[in-house]
């Protein structure tokens, strides 16, 4: 069965791809968010954005269903990191919930 990953919004990051391969986890903290990531990760369709939590933070990157290469970043939790490092090169659904 495919695991899937949730997005409270559509992003254009996702280029309307339906599924991702994930390819890279890693533990980051906010601090070294740059301006440009923040508004790529953040910013919806409708031109709001997704408030990141200022803390460790889970940077996720994949490989969609259109060969076309995202990422999203998550709070960080030890349950939630070690979930991502066993899925590693395992395929996601992408479940836009609005």
């Amino acid at each position: 069965m495919i695991k899937s990953i949730k997005f409270s919004s559509n992003y254009p990051k996702l280029h309307n791809q339906t599924e991702g391969r994930l390819v890279s986890v890693k533990i980051i903290d906010y601090s070294d968010l740059t301006k440009e990531i923040i508004e790529y990760d953040t910013k919806n369709i409708k031109g709001e954005y997704y408030p990141l939590p200022k803390t460790t933070l889970i940077h996720l990157t994949f490989i969609g269903n259109k060969l076309i290469p995202f990422c999203t970043i998550r709070r960080y939790t030890v349950q939630k990191y070690n979930y991502y490092r066993q899925s590693l090169h395992e395929y996601f659904s992408l479940d836009v919930t609005s």
